[in-house]
């Protein structure tokens, strides 16, 4: 039986997650964080290289991965915010990340701002 690798990424503002918009006092707050207008997002398809040795290993998960995307479209700040429960597949997860690009989010006047995001990366082997 011949196994093939399956992927997939998905991406979520950190607003997103919430569910809730701010309240006026909230945006008109001095120091408080912009209203985005846009959200950040991958200025390519995410595909990380699923390991060789968790491959051989037949190790499956989905690593949540909370970073900054700065005004500048860079990644900064990675982390695993939930495990796959392999470390192969995180440490893939992170590595990845650290070097991808990314559509900065932009506030209600267009200008790039930097924003937190949470990519689920999910690593599946399929029959």
């Amino acid at each position: 039986m011949k196994k093939r690798l399956a992927f997939a990424a998905a991406l979520i503002g950190a607003a997103a997650l919430a569910q809730t918009q701010p309240t006026v006092v909230e945006r008109d707050t001095p120091g408080a964080a912009p209203v985005l207008a846009v959200y950040a997002r991958p200025e390519a398809p995410l595909r990380p290289d699923y390991p060789p040795a968790a491959l051989r290993l037949e190790q499956q998960g989905e690593v949540m991965v909370k970073l900054r995307v700065l005004a500048s479209g860079a990644a900064a700040d990675v982390q695993v915010r939930s495990s796959s429960g392999h470390a192969l597949l995180d440490e893939a997860a992170l590595r990845y990340l650290h070097g991808a690009r990314f559509v900065p989010a932009q506030d209600r006047s267009g200008q790039p701002v930097d924003s937190l995001i949470i990519v689920p990366i999910r690593f599946v082997l399929q029959d």
